[in-house]
């Protein structure tokens, strides 16, 4: 007696299987493609991230900078300039030297760039993911298996890396939220030639 199929399932799973095959490549791609390692995919990130970061600093007009959702929430600016201060700062809890143009205290850093005029602000951005990539692609193998503390976590170096690359997420999600709040449209989603 032949088998009877549930064509309904049939379709998700070919449609499962499209959907991966399909956006396999493009996340390959967003990593520069190719086989990669832990570092490697991390310099990577932190590279996409600088790009992602400063041109939605750029797309953002200034009078948006003290754009807030609601009360007590941080403004536009506020999450720049904690972006900043994460790409400063993050790695002095690894044991690596703070840049000279930073401040010592995480909220007295965050009070300089409080102050900056936009364009200042988009420079700091730039120079700040310089200084943390620089960092990460200076770290060999055995500096990534040191066990550090982060926010109270012992773990090794490298799970500190991505530990702050995933807070760097979570902020980029932010600010493309109050940037299409505004109207904005991210540069990198964008239709092509728009």
């Amino acid at each position: 007696m032949p088998r009877t199929r549930n064509m309904g399932l049939d379709v998700c799973l070919m449609t499962v299987v499209l959907l991966v095959a399909r956006t396999t490549p493009l996340y390959a791609q967003y990593l520069g493609g190719g086989t990669k390692t832990a570092a490697q995919a991390q310099i990577a990130d932190l590279e996409d991230m600088r790009t992602k970061f400063t041109g939605l600093a750029n797309a953002i007009p200034e009078d948006k900078y003290t754009w807030q959702p609601m009360e007590s929430v941080r403004s536009t600016r506020d999450v720049f300039s904690l972006i900043v201060a994460e790409a400063e700062l993050f790695p002095t809890m690894w044991s690596y030297e703070r840049p000279a143009w930073a401040k010592m205290q995480f909220n007295e850093e965050l009070s300089r760039l409080a102050l900056l005029p936009k364009a200042e602000l988009v420079q700091e951005l730039e120079r700040s993911f310089d200084h943390v990539i620089a960092i990460v692609k200076g770290m060999s193998a055995a500096d990534r298996a040191k066990q550090v503390s982060f926010f109270g976590l012992n773990v090794d170096l490298s799970t500190a890396v991505t530990l702050m690359t995933n807070d760097m997420h979570e902020h980029l999600g932010q600010l493309v939220a109050y940037a299409r709040m505004n109207r904005i449209v991210p540069p990198w989603s964008r239709p092509a030639g728009g």
